[in-house]
């Protein structure tokens, strides 16, 4: 009888285990040596040191199946599982034994400092296992600040990337309301006729340069959807449409839309259109013609998908249309509601409670409305590829007889000034002053001295330019210089 009260007294004082209900252990020695029946001492105990933070925030973190022997060495895994920190006893063992670093993790151990686990990136030098109490709580402390570390910088990345989609939205607005204007495009809009703007590739980047984006635009849709014949062809130059009457008819027929469809299906496509040559410039003018209007016919058959007006976002269609031209139309088209043919419709009308039609391939649209339909670009292409060179800026400064002498006299006599500073000019063919005078007066206000190779503009007569084997001229269009030709010598 006296033994049964001392049994009894033996397992109320049995040492809690640091893991609580939560224990891995397996060992039957362990089991009977410590009492499961509490939360996890690790979980629930406090760091004077300040560490308190992290270690509640554990407790509610699914249990890493290692433990304390956890052997994973990354540290975002120790900020989203939780281990014990208290530090278990080696003859408590048992069969379970501890997993060490090999002896090239231990050279590299060696090397580093081990003070600040940030400093040295995301990954361990020292095994979970290996750790003393103290250096386990640091490590989970640090976790859990590169965790909230981490998820603030994302978070200033997801408002930088929001702010980004923000400028292309308001871009691709600005392009499409014709905001985003050309010299010369304000003017043109307030008249009633059509205004062609010649764009050319520029090797100089000018951030919001509507010429560099109305070109970049017409380029990217022409080589991106090539499929695979873009060494076979090459774009020239892009002509930039702008005819106020068919610009407002559009944007009219795009709201109407809107109204109709909602905004999701009002959105225009840029698509190309293949035609006659000698059509161009008369669709430009005057618009498209669709089914029903006074001018319209199928130019090559019926229309298997319709007898409608026929486009696609990849050029090699619409250039079997053109027969041997080397310009394509590039417009702004609005699909709407689009119906997916499956078969061939020889000049079937338009699809009821549809908008346009398209084929079983969706490369082919095809628009039945002409108000759905606006011309943007021109783009001429050529066949063959090769080496790209830019072509000269050119100047165009035209002066009457007498004007240019006055105006060189007056810089040779004018005091010495700044007006050309960063620019450096370079002079090619015959003038009454030499060469080296023409520079040595660019350098009295305020240029830079040129070199062969260096130089931002060329002043020279239109023989010098259209001679192919011109050095400097072809100096100058390899590196994207602006040309001045003059059309007159000096007296």
């Amino acid at each position: 009888m006296a033994d049964g009260p001392s049994v009894a007294k033996k397992a109320k004082v049995l040492p809690e285990c640091p893991y609580g209900v939560n224990c891995y252990r397996k060992n039957p020695q362990h089991l009977k040596d410590f009492s499961h029946n509490s939360p996890s001492v690790a979980s629930t105990s406090r760091d004077s040191n300040g560490v308190s933070a992290s270690s509640s925030t554990s407790a509610t973190l699914p249990p890493c199946k290692y433990g304390a022997k956890c052997y994973r060495k990354n540290l975002m895994h120790f900020a989203e599982f939780s281990h014990p920190t208290k530090t278990s006893n080696k003859d408590d063992s048992g069969s379970d034994t501890d997993i060490v670093d090999s002896d090239e993790e231990d050279k590299t151990k060696q090397k580093k400092d081990g003070n600040d686990i940030l400093s040295r990136g995301m990954s361990l030098v020292k095994s979970y296992s290996q750790m003393s109490e103290e250096e386990r709580k640091e490590l989970i402390k640090k976790a859990f600040e590169a965790k909230q570390k981490l998820q603030e910088e994302l978070e200033v990345t997801k408002k930088q990337v929001a702010e980004k989609a923000k400028e292309v939205d308001k871009l691709q607005a600005q392009v499409t309301t014709c905001l985003l204007l050309v010299e010369g495009e304000k003017e043109a809009m307030e008249g009633k006729t059509l205004k062609l703007f010649t764009l050319a590739a520029e090797r100089d980047h000018k951030e919001g340069s509507a010429d560099q984006i109305h070109f970049r635009l017409a380029e990217s849709q022409f080589y991106r959807l090539l499929s695979g014949m873009d060494a076979k062809y090459s774009i020239d130059k892009v002509e930039y449409v702008v005819n106020p009457v068919l610009v407002k008819r559009f944007q009219e027929s795009r709201n109407d839309l809107k109204k109709a469809r909602g905004e999701s299906l009002s959105y225009p496509v840029l698509a190309f259109h293949g035609t006659k040559k000698e059509n161009i410039i008369k669709i430009c003018t005057d618009g498209f013609k669709a089914p029903g209007e006074s001018g319209f016919h199928m130019r090559t058959d019926t229309g298997w998908y319709g007898a409608g007006v026929y486009f696609s976002e990849y050029p090699h269609y619409s250039m079997s249309y053109i027969q041997g031209a080397t310009k394509l139309l590039l417009c702004q088209v609005l699909p709407g509601k689009a119906y997916k043919c499956t078969k061939l419709i020889h000049g079937s009308t338009l699809m009821s409670g549809h908008d346009s039609h398209t084929s079983p391939d969706n490369k082919e649209l095809v628009i039945f409305n002409s108000h759905h339909i606006l011309p943007c670009y021109i783009v001429h292409y050529k066949a063959g590829g090769g080496e790209f060179k830019y072509k000269p800026k050119v100047l165009k400064t035209e002066f009457k007889d007498g004007d240019l002498a006055d105006k060189y006299k007056k810089c040779e006599k004018a005091k010495p000034s700044m007006i050309l500073k960063g620019t450096m000019f370079q002079f090619s063919g015959k003038f009454t002053a030499t060469q080296a005078n023409l520079i040595a007066l660019t350098m009295k206000h305020g240029a830079g001295k040129p070199t062969f190779h260096l130089f931002t503009h060329l002043v020279a007569t239109p023989d010098e330019v259209s001679n192919n084997t011109n050095a400097k001229v072809y100096k100058a269009t390899e590196r994207g210089a602006s040309f001045l030709i003059l059309k007159h010598r000096f007296p």
